[in-house]
């Protein structure tokens, strides 16, 4: 077995996350690490899914789409956040010596404390224009997301040192963490009467204490003076890479929240649902697929067959949830959502 491929994570009681030597192969890791996080996707997706939906019906289209419009721009962060967790994980994972995995770990993490902390002052400075762009009731909305950001781009560095030490069960814990907080947080303050301030709020929370769970593994010791290099190039790359996927996944609701009445935004958010699940369950093949890749040596054997299990994989995802989701009937969107989501205008739910 090759020595980059030698780490892993367990658990020992106590003492957190260590790193040990792993007994399965690379494809029994990408499968494993998948259903792992396809698992902890799947609670992600069905707590988000609740979220939506009870916001929904709490707040009422326009509320929602108030919601949803704040609630993409931090998603639209997200680009920075795995940025670093993409290039956190691949150099965590292609180093061999723990002080080096150590190192690198405390550097980006360092590093996106600081991107994060610009990015949300630059969001508060900017919060009256932001505001008018989306119509939004408040500015203290676009508050509450700068101070959210801050905490956002440094998780990404945290979860990228689990997903660099193949620790797929810590990251997909802190992912169920992060949806069932925002998830009860929501339903508690906007039935305390908070309305739209309450939902955003709670995603706030969520994502702050989500960085608070997400403890690296134990084994990634600093030591003092030792200095690993990060790759300006990787990084650019890594930020070029997620900023063109959050754009095609989220920039829509920006767009439609600028420039649609604030009901039919509302119900635009509602059916654009579907599409970010679709896509979240796909995810999980990558994010268990990007750290064992890296840790390939150049030249090595294996790296094509790593590639088509993982696509198999995606494509056996993609077709199962788009054929479940043909086979709901319509009635059951309007009973989940409402008779105001009621799209009377542009036909059924379901199409």
């Amino acid at each position: 077995m090759n020595s980059r491929d030698s780490q892993a994570v367990v658990i020992k009681p106590n003492k957190g996350p260590v790193l040990l030597p792993p007994s399965s192969s690379a494809h029994a890791r990408i499968v494993s690490g998948s259903l792992i996080l396809l698992a902890g996707s799947g609670l992600v997706g069905v707590a988000n899914l609740v979220y939506n939906i009870a916001v929904a019906r709490m707040l009422g289209p326009t509320g929602f789409g108030q919601a949803t419009a704040v609630y993409t721009l931090l998603m639209l962060m997200s680009a920075v956040t795995l940025s670093f967790q993409i290039v956190c994980a691949k150099l965590v994972a292609n180093h061999e010596a723990l002080p080096d995995k150590g190192a690198v770990y405390k550097a980006l993490h360092r590093k996106a404390w600081r991107v994060g902390i610009a990015v949300g002052a630059l969001m508060i400075v900017g919060r009256g224009l932001i505001s008018d762009y989306l119509n939004l009731p408040s500015t203290l909305l676009i508050v509450l997301l700068g101070v959210g950001t801050a905490f956002y781009i440094p998780l990404g560095a945290r979860r990228g040192s689990m997903q660099g030490t193949y620790a797929f069960h810590l990251l997909a814990l802190n992912l169920i963490i992060e949806g069932l907080v925002r998830l009860g947080g929501a339903f508690a303050l906007i039935k305390l009467g908070m309305g739209v301030t309450g939902a955003v709020l709670a995603s706030i929370a969520a994502v702050i204490i989500a960085y608070l769970f997400a403890a690296p593994a134990s084994g990634l010791e600093f030591v003092k003076g030792l200095r690993v290099p990060t790759s300006f190039r990787e990084g650019l790359q890594a930020i070029v890479f997620f900023a063109g996927q959050v754009v095609i996944n989220n920039f829509d609701i920006v767009l439609v929240k600028h420039f649609f009445p604030s009901e039919e935004a509302g119900l635009y958010a509602a059916v654009a649902l579907v599409g970010r699940f679709v896509n979240m369950c796909a995810w999980s093949v990558v994010s268990s697929m990007f750290p064992v890749s890296a840790a390939a040596r150049p030249g090595e054997r294996g790296g094509r067959s790593v590639l088509f299990t993982s696509l198999l994989l995606v494509m056996l995802i993609i077709g199962v949830v788009l054929f479940a989701l043909w086979m709901v009937p319509g009635f059951f969107w309007r009973v989940m959502f409402g008779a105001q989501f009621e799209l009377t205008r542009y036909g059924s739910i379901s199409s």
